[in-house]
């Protein structure tokens, strides 16, 4: 098994599920401020917000490796169909960039990240672990949110059980 691989295919799939999920769900529920006291990684979250930069932090970083724009004004307030319709594209090329790197076993190798200020240099390894990280602290928040709402079928979202499911 390729582990990373598997974490991301896992997290693509896990967001994939909680943004369906969320779509049952009122706007009420959507922007109700969930308390935390992480600073500086998100401010002022909620269930849309997180599920948003979920999405978002993909498409950021598939952004950074083409050398293209990210537009930050689609996560504001974004509606859950739109998180969808990202994600869809977003997921499966994010996906596909960590499988080629990870099968060419190119995690080391570099890339110039342009729209930072200054321009910065990241391995495509430290930038999945990034990734991986980040994802990790947000779909936990968005598994007790959705728990909270009434939404129980994902429980915590643990990749043990997707992980096993998988290879069934």
């Amino acid at each position: 098994m390729d582990l990373i691989t598997k974490m991301v295919e896992h997290h693509v799939w896990l967001t994939g599920e909680m943004v369906a999920r969320a779509a049952r769900l009122d706007d009420v529920v959507l922007d109700k401020p969930i308390e935390i006291s992480v600073e500086g990684v998100d401010d002022d979250p909620t269930l849309r917000s997180l599920l948003s930069r979920l999405v978002g932090q993909m498409g950021m970083w598939n952004a950074a490796m083409a050398s293209r724009e990210y537009d930050w004004s689609v996560e504001k307030h974004e509606p859950v169909e739109s998180m969808q319709r990202r994600l869809a594209v977003e997921g499966p090329q994010y996906l596909g960039l960590v499988r080629e790197v990870t099968a060419a076993g190119r995690l080391d190798d570099t890339f110039v990240d342009a729209l930072c200020e200054p321009a910065q240099v990241f391995t495509y390894g430290g930038m999945i672990a990034h990734v991986l990280t980040f994802a990790a602290h947000r779909r936990t928040l968005v598994a007790g949110a959705l728990i909270d709402a009434g939404i129980t079928d994902l429980g915590a979202g643990d990749p043990r059980l997707w992980v096993a499911e998988s290879a069934a």
